[in-house]
């Protein structure tokens, strides 16, 4: 295989498996909930005394990674919306939406995307390809607001992008590798619980 060929399957692999299933899979759903229902939470609290850190990016990314369904892709982008939407009515922190919040769709697709990549994978590349998607949505989120917040008409771009990059990108990057990495964890401890549980059931009554 030549390296055109190679890498135009490496490009289309997380669309092939985002495609293998268009429909809700019974068994995967409460998984997926959960993780929407963790993105909920931790988005909707952000006004609080201690917030925990927004886990949108990393639900984003364990959508794709454990689930096969590309139906969640746009529940949980509707679940954001109406989280945003009654963050607005409630006026808890209206600064944060503007025209550049349409580009949260891209900014969530490419993490769904690349946990669709990183399925089936060994854990440390999972972790990799999280960290490497986790900064590219931080540069399309954060380059949309400084272009179409309108917040920012007397500041350089390179100064915004100094200031940014320092202050929020390595929380922004951590928290998502923090709520991935422990995703992972409880994802292969309950599969190595799982046959010796079935197992246990299985095994024969002993006689009298």
């Amino acid at each position: 295989m030549n390296t055109g060929t190679h890498l135009k399957n490496l490009m289309l692999r997380p669309l092939s498996a985002a495609a293998d299933s268009r429909s809700l899979n019974g068994r995967d759903a409460l998984g997926a909930l959960g993780l929407v229902w963790a993105m909920v939470l931790t988005r909707a609290g952000q006004s609080g005394s201690h917030p925990l850190p927004d886990a949108s990016i990393a639900v984003f990314f364990l959508l794709g990674l454990f689930n096969r369904s590309a139906l969640w892709l746009p529940i949980a982008l509707g679940f954001a919306a109406a989280v945003d939407a009654w963050v607005v009515t409630g006026d808890i922190n209206a600064y944060c939406t503007t025209p550049a919040s349409l580009f949260l769709i891209p900014t969530y697709a490419t993490v769904w995307l690349a946990g669709c990549f990183a399925r089936k994978r060994r854990p440390t590349a999972v972790l990799t390809t999280a960290g490497i998607a986790a900064g590219v949505a931080f540069l399309i989120s954060s380059g949309s607001f400084y272009f179409l917040s309108g917040q920012f008409p007397d500041l350089p771009l390179a100064e915004y992008s100094r200031q940014v990059l320092i202050r929020y990108l390595p929380p922004y990057v951590a928290h998502c590798l923090l709520y991935v990495a422990a995703a992972v964890v409880v994802s292969h401890a309950a599969k190595w619980l799982r046959p010796a549980a079935v197992t246990g059931r299985r095994e024969p009554a002993a006689h009298a």
